[in-house]
């Protein structure tokens, strides 16, 4: 047991490790997407302008969603959806099929290249371990 209060002691606290993870993660893994499409930054202005926008787009994205439940009774929306159907059975939806099983190789290969870099994996453990006590918390407060 007192190995595992030492190895705690020595992971960073779950904000940084946080910070840790989303630098040397998700900010690889979004930069080298944009690289693939063509768009570099070139200076660091740029970059922070490029997450700015990544995470309007994601809020976005996010009210898109709830969006979604009014577009089940827009007649367009389901016309859409409809060809999205006769599409898949006539075989176009391997396409999109094929593009989603690569995206998740990458990622799997992302992730265990980063799992690599002591800092990201130390980082992994302490948000784990802050999440484990933040379920053992709300378990102990239900008895």
């Amino acid at each position: 047991m007192a190995g595992t209060a030492n190895q705690q002691a020595a992971l960073p606290d779950p904000q940084t490790a946080y910070q840790n993870v989303f630098d040397g993660v998700a900010q690889r893994v979004f930069f080298h997407k944009l690289a693939q499409l063509g768009h570099v930054p070139r200076t660091q202005k740029q970059a922070s302008d490029l997450l700015d926008l990544a995470g309007k787009l994601r809020l976005v994205e996010e009210e898109a969603a709830v969006k979604q439940a009014e577009d089940a009774y827009d007649p367009f929306a389901a016309a859409n959806s409809a060809l999205d159907q006769v599409l898949a059975q006539a075989g176009f939806g391997s396409v999109k099929a094929a593009a989603e099983q690569d995206e998740l190789m990458s990622m799997k290969q992302a992730a265990s290249i980063v799992m690599q870099d002591p800092l990201i994996y130390d980082s992994v453990l302490a948000l784990k371990a802050h999440e484990a006590d933040s379920y053992a918390a709300m378990a102990a407060q239900g008895r």
